[in-house]
């Protein structure tokens, strides 16, 4: 037997003589990258996850500004307001006061008109003792875009 007629007679031989490019796979090598609708597609879906996720981290940074605001009554504003009260012996009649140095003092208890300013950049609200909500002190608020009042009765952020 010689290795020619061998090889023509062999199955794999056959297959490869036999073998003829169908439409299919000439189909097949021509569509092998992406089309300009099938591109769009994933560009319009990849679209609506960020704004999903932009849409959603809003809300964080709004509940962030809520904290701010509550921590700022709490803490800054509260402090700020009793230290007013220790220099001048008297409470500020509003939060303008702070701007001025009371008697006897040379710097004022707040220095820029914008440390009065809550995180939505509208003035906090003084109301000099006795406070509404504070009988015994003075109420110090500000109002959240929602109509959420958070003033110096609510608990800080975190406890």
């Amino acid at each position: 037997m010689n290795s020619e007629s061998h090889l023509e007679t062999h199955p794999i031989s056959i297959m490869k003589q036999d073998k003829k490019e169908s439409p299919d796979t000439a189909n097949r090598k021509r569509s092998a990258g992406f089309t300009l609708v099938e591109m769009l597609i994933v560009l319009a879906m990849i679209g609506l996850v960020a704004g999903l996720t932009i849409y959603n981290l809003s809300g964080s940074f709004e509940s962030g500004k809520i904290n701010t605001a509550r921590n700022w009554v709490n803490g800054p504003g509260k402090a700020a307001v009793t230290t007013y009260y220790l220099q001048a012996g008297e409470y500020p009649t509003t939060l303008d006061a702070l701007l001025v140095a009371p008697a006897g003092v040379t710097t004022p208890v707040v220095e820029k008109a914008s440390g009065l300013l809550d995180p939505w950049k509208k003035k906090y609200q003084y109301k000099g003792p006795p406070g509404v909500r504070n009988p015994g002190s003075f109420d110090l608020w500000t109002t959240a875009p929602d109509g959420t009042e958070i003033g110096n009765w609510d608990p800080p952020s975190g406890t």
